[in-house]
C-alpha cells in the first residue's frame, strides 16, 4: 500500500477551502463591483435630482403648475441624463426637510432599480432600489422694481411723429432706450429681458449686439449731453448695455448698479385677467358709447363727464373733462388720428380709472374673447415693420390734469391705469411737460408686447411693464412709484 503524499492531501484541502469560502468570496466581489456600481449610479442619480429640482423650480418661479414643473423635471432626468427607467416624484411644497410646507420651495425624489451581479448570490435579490432627493427654491435677488421690459428680441419698427410732443423716432436701439437732454432717475430696480448683447458690469463683451451694424443692445442710451444718463437702484439685464458709463447709482450708498447676463424675470402681471363683467362686475360696464371727440372752452367749460363703458375711441382736444371712476374699454381707433385714446390738451380729471386698449374691434365685456386667450404666448410680429402710430397718448402736465389708476382693492385691476391687450404691439405714449401747472399721474402701465414711450420731465409716480420702452428726457425725469413691482427672484439649490 502506497502512503498518501503531502501533495494529494493539500489538493483535497484547497478544494474544501474553496467550497467553504466561495460564498464569502462572492460577497466580497459583490461589495466591490456591485457596491461600486451602486455608489457611482447613486452619484449620477443625485446629479440628475439636483438639475431636475433646479429646472422645476424655474418653472414654478414663472408661475407654472406642478404638472408643468414635473414634466420639465422628467425631461431633465429621463432625456438629458438618459435615466429612462427612473421614477420622478415632485412635491411642492416639500414634504420633508427644513423647507417642509414652504410655497417657495419644491423637492424632487428619484427612484430606480440597480441590477446586481454578485450580491444576488448572498441575498437572492436581482436588483437594489436607489434613491436621490434634492430641494430647490426661489427668493428675491434685487430690490422691488419700477420698470420691467419683457421682449427678449423686439421686431424692427419705427414710431410716427406725435406733434407737437414727439418727433418721428427711428428703429429702437434697445429693449430699453434712454434719449434726451437730461438725466433719468429711477427709484427702484429696472429689469430688462432683452437678449441683445453689449457690455457687462466688467466692461466685457457679452452676447452679440443686434440690428444694423450691431448698434442694438439690451439697454441703450444715446445722450445729447454728458448728464443724459440712466440712474437706478439696480439695472438687471439679460443681454448687455451699449456703454457701462451711461448707467450709474441713484444713491452713493448703493451697490454697483449694472447686473448683465442675468436670467429673465417673469411678467409681474401674467395672471391679470382681461376686464369682463365676471372678472370685475363692479367696474366693468357693457354700455356702448361709440366714439367721443371732445372740444370745449379751456378753463370755462362746460365740464364734459364720461362714464365707464365700451368706447370706439376717446379724443380730448380741449375743454374740461371728467372721467368717472371705473374701466374704459377702447376697441377701435379714431378714423382720422388712428388713435384709440388721445388726451393731448384740456383739463382732465381721471381719478380711479383704468383704460383697457384692445385691437379686437368687437371686444365684448361679457366674455373678453379673444383677448383672454393671449396668455404667455408671444404676440405675432410678422406685420410689425415700418412705422407704427401710437394707439394712445396721455398728456399729463397741462392745466393741472390728474390721472390715477383704478382705486378698488377688491378688483384684480386695482392700481392699473393703462392696460393694453397682451398681443397688441402698438405704441403708448405718456407725456409730462408741466407747461401750465404741474399735472399728477399715478398707477401702472401694462403693455406686455407693446412699446411704451415716456416723454417729459419732473416726477412721475408710475410703474411700467412693457415689451419695449423708450424714455425721452426733456430735462431731468424722475420715476418714483409709490407702489412697486416685484423684485427679481433667482432659483437656488438648497438641499
Amino acid at each position: 500500500m502506497k502512503p498518501t503524499t503531502f501533495k494529494s492531501q493539500r489538493r483535497g484541502k484547497v478544494l474544501v477551502l474553496v467550497l467553504i469560502t466561495l460564498p464569502a468570496l462572492c460577497g466580497l466581489i459583490g461589495l466591490v463591483i456591485d457596491g461600486g456600481l451602486l455608489t457611482s449610479n447613486s452619484r449620477q442619480l443625485q446629479h440628475a435630482a439636483d438639475s431636475a429640482a433646479t429646472a422645476a423650480a424655474m418653472e414654478k418661479r414663472w408661475g407654472k403648475s406642478n404638472t408643468a414643473a414635473l414634466t420639465v423635471a422628467q425631461e431633465f432626468v429621463q432625456t438629458h441624463h438618459r435615466l429612462t427607467s427612473t421614477t420622478v416624484t415632485l412635491n411642492s411644497p416639500p414634504l420633508s426637510g427644513p423647507h417642509v410646507g414652504s410655497e417657495r420651495h419644491l423637492e424632487i425624489i428619484l427612484t430606480t432599480q440597480q441590477p446586481t451581479f454578485f450580491m444576488r448570490v448572498l441575498n437572492g435579490r436581482t436588483a437594489e432600489t436607489i434613491a436621490a432627493r434634492a430641494c430647490a427654491g426661489w427668493e428675491a435677488s434685487t430690490i422691488p422694481a419700477a420698470i420691467v421690459v419683457l421682449d427678449p428680441g423686439p421686431p424692427p419698427f419705427q414710431v410716427s411723429a406725435l406733434p407737437p410732443f414727439l418727433p418721428p423716432l427711428p428703429a429702437i436701439l434697445g429693449g430699453l432706450e434712454v434719449l434726451g437732454v437730461g438725466k433719468v432717475e429711477v427709484d427702484g430696480a429696472v429689469h430688462v429681458n432683452t437678449e441683445w448683447g453689449g457690455k457687462d458690469e466688467n466692461n466685457q463683451q457679452i452676447g452679440e449686439p443686434a440690428g444694423l451694424l450691431g448698434l442694438s443692445h439690451a439697454v441703450a442710451a444715446t445722450p445729447l449731453l454728458s448728464l443724459s444718463k440712466l440712474k437706478a437702484r439696480e439695472l438687471r439685464v439679460v443681454g448687455g448695455v451699449d456703454k457701462v458709463t451711461n448707467y450709474g447709482k441713484l444713491l452713493s450708498s448703493d451697490p454697483p448698479v449694472l447686473q448683465a447676463g442675468r436670467l429673465p424675470v417673469p411678467d409681474p402681471f401674467r395672471l391679470l385677467p382681461t376686464p369682463t363683467l365676471a372678472t370685475d362686475p363692479t367696474n366693468v360696464r357693457a354700455t356702448q358709447y361709440g366714439g367721443r371727440t371732445i372740444i370745449g372752452i379751456p378753463l370755462i367749460g362746460p365740464t364734459i363727464t364720461l362714464e365707464p363703458g365700451v368706447y370706439d375711441y376717446i379724443n380730448v382736444i380741449s375743454g374740461k373733462v371728467v372721467f368717472k371712476p371705473g374701466i374704459y374699454i377702447l376697441r377701435r381707433t379714431n378714423p382720422v388720428t388712428q388713435m384709440a385714446l388721445s388726451v393731448l390738451a384740456g383739463e382732465v380729471t381721471a381719478e380711479g380709472v383704468m383704460f383697457y386698449i384692445t385691437d379686437t374691434t368687437n371686444y365684448a365685456p361679457a366674455s373678453g374673447a379673444p383677448d383672454n386667450t393671449d396668455g404667455e404666448t408671444t404676440a405675432p410680429a410678422d406685420h410689425i415693420v415700418g412705422t407704427l402710430v401710437p394707439v394712445a397718448a396721455i398728456n399729463v402736465g397741462l392745466l393741472g390734469s390728474k390721472f390715477t389708476g383704478l382705486n378698488d382693492p377688491g378688483s384684480p385691476f386695482h392700481g392699473m391705469l393703462v392696460y393694453q391687450r397682451r398681443h397688441d404691439r402698438r405704441p403708448i405714449a405718456i407725456i409730462q411737460e408741466n407747461i401750465l401747472g404741474a399735472g399728477a399721474i399715478r398707477g401702472a402701465v401694462y403693455s406686455k408686447w407693446g412699446h411704451t414711450i415716456l416723454v417729459g420731465k419732473g416726477d412721475l409716480d408710475l410703474r411700467f411693464v412693457s415689451g419695449t420702452m423708450r424714455i425721452v428726457a426733456l430735462l431731468d425725469l424722475d420715476i418714483d412709484p409709490t407702489v412697486t413691482l416685484p423684485a427679481a427672484e433667482d432659483v437656488y439649490l438648497v438641499e
